[in-house]
């Protein structure tokens, strides 16, 4: 009974963190057709650059400190934790600054082509609110306080929103005004989770406890290679299309950059169990966890399967209707798609092999797909430009949850199969979740519920 009523509560937290990312994702998508409309390809491929060095230097810096983050505060030892994400902030970010001004002349010779050095120095301006963020955002999902997060999630996107229409539409400030509509944003984010999480220090279903920095850099460093990999798998292809493309990258990237943006739309799903799969699994037993993830894994899989399918059409007239400049996106987007939803297995299962324990093992097969990445997008680049990119992630993302799943099954005792093909109990139960769902979603919208919802 009590099992029972675990997963139920399990299911209502991923339902929760579902909605919150498919309404993130629906907003994002307006939001980021407005952005490329009104920049054109050129200027969005620049302020692409211009967005994803700072959160590459965050990646660099943060040292797996999110993951530990988040496992304490599934473990319930919350006492000056808090605390310590800001500390952490501040010393780091300033490690930041100092590696920014030794690389920053290799910056602008390399990525950041003709882009004015104060545009560049404005957007690391978002790095401490991205650091601090994350940490602050794993204390809030360790203690599964989705409903903070859903709050958090839900506001800086509508922010987003209003200040794209104000700064861009209205005022039409170009890239400055995109890099400060990203700031405002991260400041809205980053003080929301820093309340939430400074909010949670008295839980009372928390055990209690104060965590050391000795014990999150002992928890953190093992699973930090594979962070960083893990991220630079995702974005590799953004830095070596600069490098090799050169001074004609700008447009190139605006394309490929529209391209990812459609193609991660189908992580909304994957997205919301990874967020939660790896504090349940921190905090459930061993022999509930290795029951849940060859099925948590398939369900998974079959959902952004059939989002992916329904996103080809829906790509084509969204680029034929609202973004005609755009056309070179598509078969970039084609190619990148099913590797996205193959990734799928890797996003979950990690949630699986971290949350019990085996970060050294999680690490090493991040790695191992990024080098496989950068080798494939060196040989492919030059020769097919934004489409060899997406083969070199079609490649790497489909290898590294092939690995994930052969760890998996020998750990959970299962079969690789269980992982990859879908059973007829499954298609019910995604039916069953559906429908559930959508009746929650219809009751939480219905007049005279409005102010029924639980506070955070």
């Amino acid at each position: 009974m009590a099992t029972s009523a675990r997963k139920a509560a399990f299911a209502d937290r991923v339902v929760i963190v579902f909605v919150t990312q498919v309404f993130g994702a629906a907003v994002g998508v307006v939001n980021g057709l407005l952005i490329a409309r009104l920049l054109g390809p050129a200027a969005k491929g620049d302020y692409y650059l211009l967005v994803l060095v700072p959160s590459t230097a965050m990646v660099l810096i943060q040292l797996g400190l999110p993951q530990a983050f988040g496992f304490f505060a599934a473990r319930g030892r919350l006492d000056g934790l808090v605390g310590k994400t800001v500390v952490l902030t501040v010393l780091l970010s300033l490690i930041a600054v100092v590696g920014v001004v030794v690389v920053l002349p290799v910056l602008q010779a390399d990525i950041f082509h003709g882009i004015a050095l104060p545009l560049i120095l404005v957007a690391f301006l978002s790095l401490p609110l991205a650091l601090n963020a994350t940490l602050t955002t794993g204390v809030v999902l360790g203690r599964q306080a989705v409903r903070w997060y859903a709050l958090i999630n839900s506001a800086y996107p509508l922010a987003t929103t209003v200040l794209v229409i104000a700064l861009l539409g209205y005022a039409g400030l170009g890239i400055g005004g995109a890099l400060a509509i990203y700031l405002i944003a991260s400041l809205i984010q980053t003080g929301g989770f820093l309340i939430a999480a400074a909010r949670l220090h008295g839980d009372p279903d928390a055990a209690g406890g104060a965590v050391s920095y000795r014990d999150l850099f002992g928890y953190g460093l093992p699973f930090y290679p594979g962070s960083i990999t893990i991220f630079f798998s995702y974005r590799a292809d953004v830095f070596l299309l600069a490098w090799l493309l050169g001074t004609g990258a700008a447009a190139p990237l605006g394309y490929y950059s529209l391209a990812v943006s459609f193609a991660e739309l189908v992580f909304f799903f994957p997205n919301a169990v990874e967020t939660l799969f790896f504090p349940h699994v921190a905090a459930a037993t061993r022999d509930d966890a290795d029951r849940q993830v060859a099925v948590v894994t398939r369900v998974t899989l079959l959902l952004t399967g059939l989002v992916g399918l329904a996103l080809v059409p829906a790509s084509i007239v969204l680029i034929d209707l609202l973004l005609p400049a755009f056309q070179p996106s598509l078969p970039a987007l084609f190619v990148l798609l099913p590797g996205v939803v193959a990734l799928t297995a890797t996003k979950v299962i990690t949630g699986y092999t971290t949350g019990l324990g085996m970060t050294s093992l999680t690490s090493n097969i991040n790695v191992g797909a990024f080098l496989l990445n950068v080798v494939v997008n060196l040989l492919l680049i030059p020769g097919f430009g934004i489409e060899g990119a997406a083969a070199a992630s079609l490649v790497s993302y489909t290898a590294s949850s092939v690995a994930f799943s052969l760890v998996a099954a020998q750990a959970s005792h299962a079969r690789v199969v269980d992982f990859w093909l879908p059973r007829a109990s499954d298609l019910t139960l995604v039916v069953q979740r559906s429908a559930a769902l959508l009746r929650r979603v219809f009751a939480a919208v219905r007049p005279g519920r409005v102010g029924s919802v639980e506070a955070p």
